[in-house]
């Protein structure tokens, strides 16, 4: 996955943010993707997440004028996002949402 790129589990990043991509990335692992930035660069910009759920891949365009991101949640669980600060880079733990967890969701609404 890259920034920009949409797919099942994607974000949509901000002019602004994208402006400095070079100092932050989205790794995409088997049960969950990261957010990781350089605290070098980001240390003292507010970043701003914002998440919607039943979106269609693509359909919000982030005009955003600050250094900022959409994240859609229909299989991310933003609940269980982790954060953590290590060598330098603050990195976000998005988990996926389990096929299991999406359904029991589903007959619940």
């Amino acid at each position: 996955m890259k920034a920009g790129n949409p797919g099942k589990y994607y974000i949509n990043p901000s002019e602004k943010l994208m402006s400095l991509a070079s100092h932050w990335k989205v790794v995409e692992h088997e049960d969950a993707i990261e957010l990781i930035f350089d605290e070098a660069v980001f240390g003292d910009i507010p970043l701003f997440g914002r998440c919607y759920n039943n979106q269609a891949i693509g359909d919000s365009e982030n005009n955003y004028d600050k250094y900022g991101y959409i994240m859609n949640t229909d299989h991310l669980d933003a609940r269980k996002m982790d954060y953590e600060i290590k060598d330098g880079f603050s990195k976000f733990h998005i988990p996926k949402i389990k096929v299991e967890e999406k359904k029991k969701k589903k007959k619940k609404n």
